[in-house]
């Protein structure tokens, strides 16, 4: 007999449904009700665990800590030591993201906005770099190529995730087309494994005036019939809003599996990052380190984690993307810094509490900004906040 409310339901007890609010095991599951209340411990980190290992739930907003507006009760002993178990576990992330037709995307990559030398390209692939973010406007994709060149020619371009971004001036149908096509011969990798729109903002052909003749979708079913030649396998966007994503979500016949934007503890993007992954479109983040200089709070607070978990503050803040499933570029050329960005990122985690740490310091500050480019509303787009509605 179905349960007229009165009885407890069939599944009390056993084990389902522990998410929602009713269900006896509620407070014993690791979510916002829980942290509301301060339950933490060994099934919160397991939990955790399973969010970092790409077996969760990767929305951009972690699993935890709970929403502003609420904090945690302190541990218990017996929560301390069953969390201290738990950090003793070895770790072993995934270092990648999957797109569509089983492409890996490695998490971390080697932005190469103003790399000069091909030594640095060719030192990143010996410590092991298989991403490398390139775009037209910087000027040096045939210094990057000649980087990979000796890679490419011992049968490693399969190896590689190359990407390469479109400028403003290129929006045009036919000169996007010449602009890839020059990428890749500069690059000299045959194809490209992502291409991005650079910016959502159009150029007249070699100006920087405005460009009305041309539309956002027009480039991007340029953008597509690219795909469709094999010129490049994967297309996305670039400093999108999240209204902007969702709008070429609606026209698009390929949809964009990137957004690339500006991403750190100072300028999360919290609802952009969560709303595009669960629309499929993966947030890839430059500037990852943002303002690192010694009287940056990012960096005191980095310092700080950096001396509870044994690493260097850089780490400690590509580990805060990364471990969000949200892939990282930095900048980097010497052999030092190239192998302190990537060496022993997937072996260990941030705790809840120095995420916590780390997400209080969001303040929607950026460091990468134009005059020719006005940012959107963060809260267009997704569903709007309800003291918004209210």
């Amino acid at each position: 007999m179905a349960s007229d409310g009165c009885q407890p339901v069939d599944w009390a007890g056993k084990g389902g449904f522990t998410h929602l609010m009713h269900h006896p095991g509620f407070m014993q599951t690791e979510n916002y009700g829980s942290a509301r209340h301060g339950h933490s411990g060994a099934h919160a980190h397991e939990e955790e665990e399973a969010s970092s290992s790409g077996r969760g739930d990767r929305t951009g907003v972690w699993n935890g800590p709970a929403p502003r507006g609420y904090s945690a009760q302190p541990m218990h002993a017996q929560d301390e030591s069953a969390a201290a178990d738990a950090a003793a576990k070895p770790v072993n992330d995934p270092p990648h993201v999957i797109l569509p037709g089983s492409t890996h995307m490695p998490l971390i990559g080697l932005g190469t906005y103003k790399l000069q030398s091909p030594g640095s390209v060719k030192a990143a692939l010996e410590i092991g770099y298989r991403h490398i973010d390139c775009a037209s406007v910087y000027a040096n994709e045939a210094v990057v190529g000649e980087g990979l060149k000796d890679f490419i020619a011992a049968g490693g371009r399969a190896e590689l995730f190359i990407t390469s971004k479109v400028w403003n001036d290129a929006h045009r149908p036919a000169e996007l087309r010449k602009s890839v096509e020059q990428s890749v011969s500069e690059l000299g990798c045959s194809y490209l494994d992502l291409c991005l729109v650079h910016w959502p903002d159009a150029f007249k052909p070699g100006s920087e005036e405005p460009d009305t003749e041309v539309t956002l979708q027009q480039t991007w079913q340029a953008m597509e019939s690219l795909v469709d030649d094999g010129l490049v396998r994967h297309i996305g966007v670039s400093n999108y809003s999240l209204r902007q994503v969702e709008e070429t979500l609606s026209y698009a016949r390929i949809k964009p599996v990137v957004n690339q934007v500006e991403l750190h503890p100072l300028l999360a993007q919290r609802k952009l990052v969560g709303v595009c992954l669960r629309n499929g479109v993966h947030s890839v983040a430059y500037s990852p380190l943002g303002h690192t200089g010694p009287d940056s709070d990012v960096m005191a607070a980095a310092a700080e984690v950096a001396a509870e978990v044994g690493k260097t503050p850089a780490q400690v803040l590509l580990k805060w993307n990364v471990q969000r499933g949200v892939a990282v570029i930095p900048k980097a050329s010497s052999e030092p810094h190239l192998r302190e960005n990537f060496e022993g990122l997937f072996n260990w985690r941030l705790t809840w509490d120095q995420k916590a740490k780390l997400d209080a310091l969001d303040r929607g500050q950026r460091f990468v900004t134009s005059s020719w480019h006005t940012w959107e509303d963060p809260e267009e787009g997704g569903a709007a906040k309800p003291s918004l509605v209210l």
